[in-house]
């Protein structure tokens, strides 16, 4: 036993220790060689698994990423087509309304184009009225008919009149109707229209009011009695009938004696003449009276013939 060679193959063994426990761990590495390669293999394959799958998840991604941006795209266009929908359907209420409203309007203008025809229809059977009724107000107007009647019928009233007139008034007094009188003054030259009564005697022409009570009476009776007399021929009958109530009191003796005698003229031309007056002189020219007394109950009436 030598302590120095123990001492060396002890330092020896130290320093192989390390190797020692590196062969050790290579022998433990040889024996799970088969299996790491295995795993190894295996791992290759699942890389190479994962890998395809990677490629096909990164393709599948690229896919989806161009789907998101189509999508984008898609819903960047719904939204622009959205709003042009919104606003076309807002055209299409506006034009809508405003359909219905011009609709409304032309029915407005079809009713007014009816009403418009109605009115042009009346307006011309208004005209063709108005244009009838001008005529008939110009033929009865004072320049129309009565005026052609008056210019008929004066001449026969003032020859009946004058006729009457002259019996009443021994041919002292004579009429004359005047349907024209010239203007005084003015730019116009047209003669007026009008109807003028004359009245003339042996001191000429004067006006009416001039004359005296009883040559009043003999004007106006002589006129009534002509103007009835020829009313009663234009209606195709005759005056039967005379009524005198009072004028005789505005006659002097002669005047009453004229018209007395006037009245027995004209007498046959009628079937009766009634005198009514309050003269007693003028009794006794009459054959048949009517004479009539108050008393104090009441009037009393006498025929005397």
């Amino acid at each position: 036993y030598d302590p120095e060679h123990h001492a060396q193959i002890q330092a020896q063994l130290a320093a192989l220790e390390a190797d020692y426990e590196a062969y050790q761990t290579l022998q433990r590495g040889r024996s799970r060689q088969p299996q790491l390669s295995q795993d190894l293999q295996h791992l290759e394959e699942t890389l190479q698994q994962q890998q395809a799958q990677l490629q096909r998840i990164t393709r599948q991604l690229a896919t989806l990423e161009e789907g998101a941006r189509t999508a984008t795209r898609l819903a960047t266009d719904l939204n622009q087509r959205q709003e042009e929908l919104l606003k076309q359907q807002q055209t299409l209420e506006a034009n809508l309304a405003q359909h219905g409203k011009l609709t409304a309007e032309l029915e407005q203008l079809d009713r007014l184009a009816q009403e418009y025809a109605q009115g042009q229809q009346t307006l011309a059977h208004l005209r063709h009225q108005y244009r009838l009724y001008c005529e008939l107000a110009q033929a009865l107007g004072k320049n129309g008919i009565p005026a052609m009647l008056i210019e008929t019928v004066l001449p026969h009233l003032e020859a009946e009149t004058n006729h009457i007139l002259g019996r009443l008034t021994n041919h002292q007094l004579h009429v004359q109707f005047i349907t024209q009188r010239s203007r005084r003054s003015g730019a116009e030259t047209k003669p007026i229209e009008t109807l003028d009564i004359l009245i003339a005697d042996c001191q000429g022409t004067r006006p009416y009011e001039s004359y005296s009570g009883g040559e009043a009476f003999r004007i106006n009776f002589a006129l009534r009695l002509a103007l009835a007399r020829l009313l009663a021929q234009r209606s195709g009958s005759d005056v039967q009938f005379l009524i005198i109530d009072e004028g005789f009191g505005t006659q002097d003796a002669q005047g009453c004696e004229r018209l007395i005698a006037a009245l027995n003229a004209i007498a046959p031309e009628f079937h009766c003449i009634l005198a009514v007056t309050h003269v007693p002189a003028l009794k006794e020219a009459f054959q048949t009276r009517i004479e009539v007394t108050k008393t104090a109950g009441a009037s009393q009436l006498s025929i005397i013939t």
